[in-house]
């Protein structure tokens, strides 16, 4: 089981609790016997306990429904002429896109705890938290799609993020700081697994004995924020933030430390292959002919993948921690670096020029400092970067040495970007933007579809 900082912190206060806790109310006389009982001073908190659902219930939620408003937007994901957008954890915005000047929203595909996809043969490979489902997509046109396997506990599922993510969200009217049941947490069986979290219950106000004063205590949280065009029309396409892949007849996905690669048989159904592990905090993946790169936040690591059920790793190209896309075109690598979170809060937001023409030896030959830069593209000299609310930068890689801004649009706060032929489609926190790029360093933009 993965744990967040938070729970590790919520771990080491469990060390200085003692056993008095009782819930609050308002009969002095019971908040009297309280304080009585604790002899190093009394602290009254908010308890929260969690709600779950199992797998069965999460699959038999998966349907086709109609177009929505987007929401918090995610990842996005090209099959054809069929655009597919993440909504984080809970499913599939699914766009026409056969006119990019007239994209049009037709279905929403319900997938709750999605965040990645892959699609050969109209078969759509997804997480769902911590499980990997495939369906057949072939009638999605008639609001089709058929669940046909289950492969359970591929991911990691950190259940203290989850909690921690919804006790935020929840409004209580005190002053009093939060805390979870992690005793209640733990003893939940098989969670992360065939259980996963669904809601939070509040219990109310509780006390407990201990001195420490939590409000200084500062809880740490996680945000987990390669695609290269599909060898053929049978294969989708992802953007620089994707960890789903698939490499000719197999299926890659990135957990938070290992490649977990399964074999795609005939008939689109996966058979456990082999295991990579790589190191904690890899993210993303991009595949270049024979190599695979994978962004982490330590550094960009480089596997040959010759054999593509077995990679080989070639090398390993560090930098200070941040969150670490990466793309790749010729003999250079292009990483974006962002710091806007504590997983990643090494103060460095870049984008930085490697040269891999030696892939045993890749150096760093230029940068360019940028807001918080999140994904990108590469096409000859020109580099597209989703700077998040500074917009998207293009810059001029021309001089690997001397990387220039050439054109900026700052109407959108940018998240990633796929180039497709004389197009170019942006996600944003609001939606898609669509550009003809007939003009590469000068696009106009021809589409746009927002909440």
């Amino acid at each position: 089981m993965n744990f967040s900082l938070r729970s590790v912190a919520l771990v080491a206060l469990s060390f200085f609790l003692s056993t008095c806790t009782i819930t609050w109310s308002d009969d002095p006389k019971e908040n009297e016997d309280c304080e009585k009982s604790c002899d190093n001073g009394v602290n009254y908190y908010n308890s929260f306990s969690v709600e779950t659902i199992t797998l069965e219930e999460l699959q038999a939620q998966i349907s086709i429904e109609s177009a929505r408003p987007y929401g918090e937007t995610g990842k996005l994901y090209f099959y054809n002429n069929t655009l597919f957008v993440n909504e984080s954890e809970s499913g599939l915005h699914v766009l026409d896109v056969t006119d990019p000047s007239a994209i049009e929203k037709s279905k929403f595909l319900q997938l709750p705890g999605n965040i990645d996809i892959a699609i050969k043969n109209n078969m759509l490979y997804a997480d769902l938290y911590s499980a990997l489902v495939r369906l057949d997509i072939s009638g999605l046109a008639n609001n089709q799609v058929t669940l046909n396997e289950v492969k359970t506990a591929v991911f990691d599922y950190d259940p203290y993020q989850v909690a921690w993510e919804l006790i935020e969200a929840y409004e209580v009217d005190n002053d009093y700081y939060s805390q979870l049941e992690y005793e209640e947490l733990n003893a939940v069986k098989g969670l992360g697994e065939t259980v996963f979290i669904s809601g939070v219950n509040y219990n109310g106000v509780r006390c407990d004995c201990n001195y420490i004063l939590y409000n200084d205590i500062a809880f740490a949280e996680s945000s987990l924020d390669g695609s290269t065009m599909p060898r053929s029309a049978e294969v989708g396409q992802g953007g620089s933030l994707a960890r789903f892949a698939i490499i000719d007849n197999y299926m890659y996905g990135l957990s938070q430390q290992a490649i977990k690669i399964f074999r795609i048989n005939e008939d689109g159904s996966l058979s456990n292959w082999s295991s990579v592990n790589v190191t904690w905090g890899i993210e993303t993946l991009y595949r270049l002919n024979d190599y695979l790169f994978i962004g982490s936040t330590s550094g960009m690591f480089i596997y040959d993948i010759t054999d593509p059920g077995n990679p080989r790793f070639i090398s390993e190209y560090e930098h200070l921690n941040a969150c670490d896309p990466v793309v790749v075109e010729g003999d250079y690598a292009y990483v974006t670096l962002r710091s806007t979170n504590e997983w990643c809060a090494n103060n460095i937001n870049q984008l930085q020029i490697v040269d891999i023409s030696n892939v045993f030896e890749p150096t760093q030959v230029g940068s360019y400092n940028m807001y918080a830069p999140y994904g990108l593209a590469v096409r000859g000299d020109y580099v597209w970067v989703c700077d998040a609310a500074s917009g998207i930068k293009i810059v001029d890689v021309s001089d690997k040495t001397n990387p220039r801004v050439v054109q900026f649009i700052e109407d959108y706060d940018a998240r990633d970007v796929i180039l497709r032929g004389e197009t170019a489609y942006v996600i944003t926190t609001t939606g898609i933007v669509v550009y003809d790029i007939t003009n590469f360093d000068a696009p106009i933009e021809i589409g746009v579809q927002q909440l």
